[in-house]
């Protein structure tokens, strides 16, 4: 007998999981080991049960299901199925190698030609989790709105920040790390350039090579004779401003 095929079921509708759960319960060889109601959730399961198959909602209030993908640290990614109302998903959701994508309500036919799938493609699970990471570094933050929501790292958790309560964007150690009056936390973000066209430039500000900040939270400006400066930020962070980018400031400061 094969091994089971241990399965979570992402979605943050309690209808939706139930008649999946239902759905799931006539496959012998499916082991559903969890569920998860939103994107953050989703992340730490993925993580700490790291199941063979995700079937994962593409649109949640908080992390989307690609996001989800990108968030999660772990190696194989386990194979996909999306389950979405809503077909316009259906070229990027093949694009990202999924294995299937099941409009809801997902019907039973339907669930078992995508579990057919899933069952011939189990041993080539590394090679479709290294298709899958490879889409998924490709993806960017949706730039025909401004970004609102901002996920985090901070120890197992996964938070969402608003936008708004970041005081900096900084990059360290090849990582972009988030500055609030809570505390520092790192991103799935390598680069400052992959967030700087979606922030509100209003709002937010390069002022080094690597760091944007908020112009909220700019609580002090220490001007030096180099043409440089230092600011110190909500939380007592302080970044640097270089000889370049000061004049920007004191254009948007009226300084």
């Amino acid at each position: 007998m094969s091994k089971p095929i241990r399965t979570l079921i992402v979605d943050d509708e309690e209808l939706a999981r139930k008649r999946l759960r239902r759905l799931l319960s006539a496959f012998a060889d499916v082991s559903l080991i969890g569920e998860a109601a939103n994107g953050a959730e989703a992340v730490h399961r993925l993580e700490s049960e790291q199941p063979d198959l995700v079937l994962l909602d593409v649109q949640m209030p908080d992390l989307d299901g690609f996001a989800v993908l990108q968030m999660t640290e772990v190696t194989p990614l386990p194979l996909v199925i999306f389950v979405t109302a809503f077909d316009q998903y259906a070229v990027q959701a093949f694009d990202a190698n999924a294995i299937d994508y099941l409009l809801k309500p997902v019907p039973q036919p339907r669930l078992a030609q995508a579990l057919a799938k899933v069952r011939a493609k189990l041993t080539e699970r590394t090679e479709a989790s290294a298709q899958l990471a490879r889409f998924l570094q490709t993806l960017q933050p949706p730039a025909q709105n401004h970004l609102q929501r901002l996920p985090v790292r901070t120890q197992q958790r996964i938070l969402i920040l608003p936008v708004a309560q970041i005081a900096a964007l900084r990059v360290e150690d090849g990582v972009v790390a988030a500055l609030t009056a809570e505390g520092e936390f790192w991103t799935k973000y390598t680069a400052l350039t992959e967030l700087e066209t979606v922030l509100e430039p209003q709002t937010f500000l390069r002022v080094h090579r690597q760091v944007i900040v908020n112009l909220n939270h700019i609580h002090e400006i220490n001007a030096f004779d180099n043409h440089t400066a230092r600011l110190t930020l909500t939380g007592g962070h302080q970044v640097n401003v270089s000889r370049n980018h000061l004049p920007a400031l004191r254009q948007m400061l009226r300084w």
